[in-house]
């Protein structure tokens, strides 16, 4: 009997399983459900659209839907799964119900969307997905000045983006130094050295208070530093684990927001994981490899991991998901910034004293010319067990 697989979200968690279980069997009837109009891209590349390094956001597609349909994949797009019963194994959309065998769910992370006044103005944008690029980049024609609220790496290499088409841009930043998920203050100051230079203003320990408008387009920021005018501004302050099915369904979410699962990424409800229920990618809870408490990774290589682990499951092998460390690299413009493990803030928060140390070297040998300098950051706890590094440089 041929079994009917569903997978919620066409992200970098949900095509890898459909893909993964289509390679080893012919057997199973795949749908893949997704609420977007875009998928099989990769949105690490937007920034490099938007500052025109990359000639088209057509060229950060991957696949098209005739790869999904020669492999016997269907694809049903804007979409948005509402509930699910696990009881009658059926997943209810807005365009009608899906019966599965087994289900995945692979919803991702959305935008986190501040409570602050006039965030509802024209011209304030939330740049997550293709679509919202698109948007973003239609009303890039008709700003000058741009306010970017967050100062974390999306945010900031959008703000690079921008000073590339000539814009205005200021970062707005809450904490005292930007990149401060991923960074110790004295390598977040590499980057703001470099950010600066190349023309983009920040403004950090600073918090916005109030969007205004004229007409219902923003064309104000209030900050708790004075009031700024605007043309546009992009809202990147985080995003959130996109669980809201989840929630609809009484299937169980963790400290963090995502979803609880096993080892082998089965989802629990009423206190038992279920058997033919899943969840991988940036919606689901894991453990930290440094803590050992549970985390968010909101990053495309833990959600490929852990859509192979699921693959795996479904495909009848006892295969698990193991503490991961989130290893991320965020390029902007010349400049490239590694980080790994716990940087100092979350090590700390953690009741982990760190012992660190900093490191230069060059990107060539030093008689050669045009070599670049590497900024490296090592963090220990007081055995001397690696919990963190940190790395900046050019030249890759």
């Amino acid at each position: 009997m041929i079994k009917k697989l569903v997978i919620i979200g066409a992200g970098p968690a949900g095509l890898p399983v459909a893909s993964q279980i289509r390679k080893e069997t012919k057997d199973v009837d795949i749908t893949v459900i997704t609420d977007r109009n875009y998928y099989s891209y990769s949105p690490c590349g937007i920034p490099f659209v938007v500052s025109g390094m990359i000639k088209s956001f057509d060229n950060l597609i991957m696949r098209g839907p005739k790869h999904y349909k020669d492999m016997n994949i269907d694809i049903i797009t804007n979409t948005k799964a509402e509930h699910i019963d696990v009881q009658k194994q059926i997943v209810t959309t807005n365009k009608g119900d899906f019966n599965y065998d087994i289900l995945v769910v692979a919803t991702g992370v959305k935008p986190f969307v501040p409570n602050i006044k006039g965030i509802g103005l024209e011209g304030i944008y939330f740049m997550y997905t293709l679509e919202e690029a698109i948007e973003v980049e239609r009303a890039l024609k008709e700003s000058n000045s741009i306010v970017i609220v967050g100062g974390g790496a999306i945010g900031l290499e959008m703000a690079y983006a921008f000073r590339k088409r000539n814009k205005d841009v200021i970062v707005i930043e809450r904490n005292p130094h930007i990149m401060g998920s991923i960074l110790d203050p004295d390598m977040a100051s590499i980057v703001e050295e470099y950010l600066e230079s190349n023309g983009v203003t920040i403004f950090k320990n600073t918090e916005v208070t109030a969007f205004e408008g004229e007409k219902g387009k923003v064309s104000k920021v209030v900050t708790t530093e004075g009031e700024i005018k605007t043309d546009m501004v992009l809202v990147s302050v985080g995003v959130r684990p996109n669980v809201q099915v989840a929630i609809n369904s009484e299937i169980e979410r963790g400290v963090t927001g995502g979803i609880i699962t096993d080892a082998c990424l089965r989802v629990r409800k009423n206190g038992k994981f279920i058997s033919n229920v899943f969840a991988c990618g940036n919606c689901v809870e894991v453990i930290d490899g440094v803590t050992f408490r549970p985390s968010l990774s909101f990053l495309g290589a833990t959600a490929v991991r852990q859509a192979l682990v699921v693959a795996e499951n479904i495909l009848g092998t006892n295969t698990v998901f193991t503490p991961i460390v989130s290893p991320g690299v965020s390029i902007i413009g010349e400049l490239e910034i590694g980080a790994v493990g716990a940087n100092s803030k979350r090590a700390i928060e953690n009741g982990i004293i760190p012992k660190e140390s900093r490191a230069y070297g060059l990107t060539r040998a030093r008689y050669f010319p045009k070599g670049e300098l590497i900024t490296v950051k090592i963090l220990v706890d007081k055995s001397y067990r690696l919990i963190g590094s940190q790395i900046i440089s050019k030249e890759g």
